[in-house]
């Protein structure tokens, strides 16, 4: 049953919008510059681990089909993204799990796989599930097994293709950092700042009682290696990391969420928020305390600011913290000054010692945010755990409210938003055993999309078992997940509003010179007189103007990478351009 406990208008993205720069979104949160121009670069989508996008998904009435890759060596929570375009327009798909990473295509025959690496033989010991995906085609992952006694420390590598301009090039490994070089051992979480360094952290250390965290460049040279102290009895595990434009990342732990502060020279806690977030919930192999990696939401001068994810009690909580504290908050009895604000999440129970029943990471865009009941790694049951939950953060009364909630759905991943679509995606299982997917309406949680994907041919076998990986959207409006051991991709053959269909279309509007130092010409003659925006890579308006005689001045502009946004009564068109002699 779905209870509708408050509704409200959402900013709709019409489907007339073109966006050619796919890894920049209007209501994004600032550009992290330096990851790929891809419409999922890195894990959670962008650096504030989002997971929304303005790409159009799959719509009721579309014609749907499924291709599925089966048999993937490895297994355990492999997530996936698209790469950079290549000069041909296609994209592949990188896959990345306990033992191996994977470069496959979509041929438009199968999912085809064209290479792989093994990085680690010991899958006890393995996550395998980090990637970040820089520009040029560089890309990055990691094995953290670890076992000093025979050497063995954690690692990070960097690839490519052996020929950047071919999809089907194989992969090359340009590069590999021994953490062992440094005594850090149990590394396995990473990110990109905005500065293009890799920010890391360690599981504790439970011999000497501490924890590492540090920052990399992309060159592998050690910036700066931070050691802090554990807490007693303190786990840090395993959930990711979160980036804000100012180079501050955020981790959680059992006991406390982190905000870590990088100047460029010195590695600092910034501060740091107590919170118990294992309380009455499970302690089991994986799960102790939070199961989420941190989400951002708010930026820009004057709005809130805020850290959010869900503890791990046995009914579980949604949870903010405040990254800039708003002028006049006290704080709340009892709790840290950081503590914002915590809701009760629908439905959200504890199911094994083994899990969280919130294993999943919120889903946020703008001010609202979702979630989805968790029903573990290893396979479940057909009549299993029902539960997604919409809220939005009050920014008036600093408080969440509950949007809706709808108990008649399962949704074991963690959800996607599309904005161009207003339908929030996922994958479960019903009690006939058959895996479905599913579209949310985001306003009012009522189900929109169902599809057959298949039945349940049990765990690790089950292609379509979703393990809380992420669902990638593509150009098409097609979506890409991953099983244990298989990609599945749910492919839209019918979209008369495809964003590829129309990117494609306007790919003649050149604006050149590019690099260029004062203007560029608008080639297309019939923007003349159409407003235009010039964007810095973090998001941030610097002009708004109109197109005179083709051209467009920048020479008021600073030097680097900038975004131009192009608009008429048609349509909205997004170019990169960079400025000086770069």
């Amino acid at each position: 049953m779905k209870t509708l406990l408050f509704s409200f208008v959402v900013l709709w993205v019409s489907f007339d919008t073109v966006f050619a720069q796919t890894s920049f979104c209007p209501d994004d949160p600032p550009l992290n510059p330096w990851l790929a121009d891809s419409p999922y670069p890195i894990y959670h989508r962008n650096s504030y681990a989002q997971a929304s996008t303005c790409l159009q998904g799959p719509m009721p009435g579309d014609d749907l089909t499924v291709k599925v890759r089966r048999d993937i060596t490895g297994g355990t929570s492999p997530w996936i993204y698209l790469s950079d375009e290549y000069p041909s327009g296609e994209r592949t798909i990188l896959y990345s799990n306990s033992t191996h990473v994977f470069k496959l295509i979509d041929n438009g025959t199968t999912l085809l796989a064209i290479d792989s690496v093994r990085l680690d033989f010991n899958t006890l010991e393995s996550n395998g599930y980090n990637h970040l995906l820089t520009k040029n085609k560089v890309w990055f992952s990691y094995e953290p097994t670890y076992d000093p006694a025979n050497d063995e420390y954690s690692q990070l590598f960097k690839f490519s293709d052996e020929d950047p301009t071919d999809p089907y090039s194989p992969i090359v490994v340009l590069d590999t950092l021994d953490f062992g070089d440094y005594g850090v051992n149990r590394v396995n979480m990473y990110n990109l700042n905005y500065n293009g360094e890799i920010v890391w952290y360690s599981e504790e250390d439970v011999v000497n009682n501490i924890a590492y965290a540090g920052v990399v460049d992309q060159d592998f040279n050690m910036l700066d290696i931070l050691t802090f102290d554990r807490l007693p009895d303190e786990r840090i595990n395993h959930n990711s990391i979160s980036v804000d434009e100012n180079n501050t990342f955020y981790i959680v732990t059992s006991h406390r969420l982190i905000a870590f502060e990088w100047d460029g020279k010195d590695l600092t806690i910034g501060w740091e928020a107590r919170y118990d977030f294992v309380n009455d919930g499970p302690t089991g192999n994986f799960a102790y305390g939070s199961g989420t990696t941190p989400t951002l939401m708010g930026w820009g001068r004057g709005n809130d600011k805020l850290v959010v994810v869900a503890d791990g009690h046995a009914n579980n909580n949604l949870v903010a913290f405040w990254r800039e504290l708003p002028r006049g908050w006290t704080g709340k009895p009892g709790m840290p000054i950081r503590f914002a604000d915590a809701i009760a999440i629908p439905n959200a129970q504890s199911f094994s010692n083994l899990f969280q029943s919130i294993e999943n990471s919120p889903t946020a865009y703008g001010y609202d945010i979702a979630i989805a009941q968790f029903n573990g790694f290893l396979g479940y049951d057909c009549d299993n755990l029902k539960g997604v939950s919409k809220f939005r953060w009050g920014t008036d009364a600093n408080a969440f409210n509950l949007e809706w909630t709808n108990d008649d759905i399962n949704m074991n991943g963690v959800l996607t938003y599309s904005s161009g679509s207003n339908l929030v995606y996922g994958t479960g299982k019903e009690t006939d055993c058959n895996y479905y997917y599913y579209g949310l309406d985001w306003d009012d949680g009522n189900l929109e999309l169902r599809f057959l994907l298949g039945p349940e041919e049990g765990f690790p076998e089950d292609p379509f078992y979703d393990q809380g990986v992420n669902h990638v959207i593509d150009e098409e409006g097609s979506i890409y997940y991953s099983g244990s051991r298989s990609l599945v991709k749910l492919q839209t053959h019918q979209n008369p509003l495809s964003i590829r269909e129309r990117t494609r279309s306007n790919d003649k509007l050149l604006l050149y010179p590019n690099p260029t130092t004062t203007q560029v010409w608008v080639r297309e003659a019939s923007l003349n007189g159409s407003e235009y925006s010039v964007f810095s890579p973090e998001g941030r308006l610097l002009k708004t103007s109109i197109v005179e005689a083709q051209t467009i001045d920048l020479t008021d502009m600073p030097n680097g990478l900038l975004f131009i946004q192009l608009k008429n009564e048609e349509q909205v068109i997004m170019k990169k351009i960079v400025k000086g002699d770069l």
